[in-house]
């Protein structure tokens, strides 16, 4: 991720923009990442629906490069009338990206910003979503998409849209956890008092992303230290003293703030690892069972039947088909 261009239409809603930028934008302000983040539209100035005006807006941009990220903010649209001369323009552009759109550039939008992506033709043959009061015209400005209900956000490919207001904040915080892994969206998660948020059809989060809905900040800490180190071998004795705690306080304190006890999100982890393992590398099932640091390969195959219906191999190679098919 390089570059961020929330692309603004007359009537913004300023949370739509306001959530995700924010996100955005504490990658650079923590030194984490280095990227710039551009307000762009066809009109320099304009007035959002809230009627915070917002001034100094770019041009909309002429060309995209690999890492470029491009978010369609949500704004107020007038069901019974046709789009302005403005949107329109907003519309073509979009369109015109759609045609010649370079290779890892990732579009997204927010709410009604849905609503342009499709009529450029950028959702057809896709899944997605929107505003809950806008999913049926969604469905008629692209009759060739999928479009779905009741989610805080769709990734087809290369193209996320995300419901309103608040989900473009989820959205952003899933496109950090992405992009630059589940330690750092969690540090931009909790600088900014934001919980990650799923409905049950939603993209699934990482293991690290899980369990973290709570306020104690002794075990974030803990956590974290298990996080970066899925493989400790050591004792849940060791891993205490750490934290100047006993286990048996530990392990009190943990199952309250998370539900579930240190031995199963340790699990939980060393699972999400050979996953990503499974798909991203060569390594044999062997060797992968050996590096997450189960005690056998029993072990492992008893764990991963609890969580996955597909025998470790076939699972891979569905992953690598669906990977293939994405990229097709």
């Amino acid at each position: 991720m390089k570059r961020i261009f929330f692309v603004l239409l007359p009537h913004v809603h300023i949370l739509d923009l306001g959530g995700p930028m924010q996100i955005l934008a504490t990658l650079p302000e923590l030194g984490l990442a280095e990227l710039s983040i551009h307000c762009v539209g066809p009109h320099t100035e304009l007035n959002s629906f809230q009627g915070v005006s917002l001034m100094d807006i770019a041009p909309l941009p002429a060309k995209l490069i690999k890492g470029d990220v491009v978010v369609m903010v949500g704004s107020k649209i007038q069901t019974d009338q046709p789009y302005t001369p403005y949107q329109l323009k907003v519309v073509d552009w979009l369109s015109t990206l759609g045609k010649n759109m370079p290779e890892g550039v990732i579009i997204a939008s927010v709410c009604t910003g849905a609503l342009f992506l499709a009529e450029a033709g950028l959702l057809d043959g896709r899944y997605c979503t929107t505003h809950h009061d806008y999913l049926d015209r969604l469905q008629k400005a692209a009759p060739a998409s999928r479009v779905l209900s009741k989610r805080l956000m769709v990734q087809d490919g290369p193209i996320y849209t995300s419901a309103g207001v608040s989900a473009g904040i989820d959205l952003a915080l899933h496109l950090v956890g992405q992009y630059f892994g589940s330690a750092i969206a969690l540090r931009v998660a909790r600088e900014n008092l934001v919980q990650f948020r799923r409905l049950e059809h939603d993209p699934e989060l990482s293991a690290p992303l899980c369990y973290r809905n709570h306020n104690d900040p002794i075990i974030h800490l803990v956590q974290d230290h298990m996080t970066q180190h899925p493989c400790d071998s050591g004792t849940y004795d060791e891993l205490a003293e750490q934290f100047s705690l006993s286990y048996r306080h530990l392990a009190r304190l943990f199952q309250q703030a998370c539900g579930i006890t240190l031995k199963q999100y340790q699990q939980k982890l060393k699972l999400d690892l050979a996953r990503r393992m499974l798909k991203d590398s060569h390594r044999s099932i062997e060797g992968i069972i050996e590096h997450c640091g189960f005690a056998s390969p029993q072990a492992f195959r008893a764990a991963w039947r609890q969580a996955e219906t597909l025998s470790p191999s076939v699972w891979r190679k569905v992953q690598k088909l669906d990977r293939a098919h994405e990229s097709a």
